[in-house]
């Protein structure tokens, strides 16, 4: 923004007009900044990581079972973002529909993103300064995480927050606000946070080793019998309990963060809590199958 100073008097002091001439000379402030130049800075940075990266194995574990992920780089609208291609869990591996595949929040900037983009504020996160960014119109927009993909299926994304550290450009925190469409044709809200920690470099490719996500109405939404599931969970603990001790103890082992989070979400108010840990990270070792 430029000061006009119009003087209509000889008495204004000089050192006046020239400290309001230096002021002017100052940096912008990164609050005053257009939210579309922080974007842009942003994407700038996420090529500048993706240069070498060609594919991504990330092992990681979720709910006490370990699962690995293989994506690719794409290029959209002339920005590399990386996109799941397939998921291995014990041993088998599945391909990601085309129309499934979505983007990571690791580095999920895109061209489309710049003109819609705006500023809401300022926060400190853990300790680090960061800005909270919003978009509200997602008309032929990819969103990373966004359950069944996108504006397609019975999800509708009505606004997603981002927090975001300016110093290094990675998101520390994600909110997604979005309105799902049960079996039965009913529409309910769900809420859902991501809080993206343990940022660590492999290869020069950065990644969270810890992301949270809490989720809240999503039951309402899912295409799930929750009297049947209620049935097969109290039929698997029943078998658990006829079990010998030893075999009890390793099927409570590894299947107890999944009862205890079906139990949560049947209980509860169709929310859900779970920490994705990774353990490896892989650069450009190919794909698995």
């Amino acid at each position: 923004m430029k000061m006009r100073i119009q003087m209509t008097k000889p008495t204004v002091p000089s050192a006046a007009i020239l400290f309001f001439a230096l002021f002017s000379l100052l940096p912008i402030p990164l609050q005053a900044q257009d939210a579309a130049q922080i974007m842009r800075r942003a994407l700038e940075v996420q090529a500048e990581r993706l240069a070498g990266i060609e594919n991504l194995t990330i092992i990681q574990e979720v709910m006490g079972m370990e699962t690995s992920v293989y994506m690719e780089k794409r290029e959209v609208d002339g920005t590399p973002v990386l996109f799941p291609v397939s998921v291995s869990v014990g041993g088998m591996t599945n391909q990601i529909p085309e129309d499934m595949a979505q983007g990571d929040w690791a580095s999920p900037f895109q061209e489309a993103w710049v003109d819609r983009v705006r500023i809401i504020g300022e926060e400190t996160l853990d300790g680090v300064q960061v800005q909270v960014l919003a978009i509200d119109d997602f008309s032929d927009l990819e969103i990373p995480g966004m359950p069944g993909g996108g504006q397609e299926g019975d999800f509708q994304p009505k606004m997603i927050k981002m927090w975001l550290d300016t110093d290094d450009f990675l998101t520390r925190k994600v909110e997604m606000s979005m309105s799902g469409r049960g079996p039965d044709g009913t529409v309910s809200d769900i809420h859902m946070e991501l809080f993206m920690e343990d940022y660590r470099e492999v290869e020069g490719y950065l990644h969270p080793f810890s992301t949270r996500t809490v989720t809240e109405g999503f039951m309402e939404s899912a295409d799930v019998d929750q009297a049947e599931l209620r049935q097969q969970l109290d039929q698997m603990k029943a078998q658990l309990d006829n079990m010998p001790e030893a075999q009890r103890a390793m099927m409570e082992e590894i299947l107890g963060a999944q009862i205890q989070q079906i139990e949560s979400m049947l209980g509860g108010d169709g929310g859900m809590e779970m920490t994705i840990t990774v353990k490896e990270i892989r650069v450009n070792s190919g794909s698995p199958a």
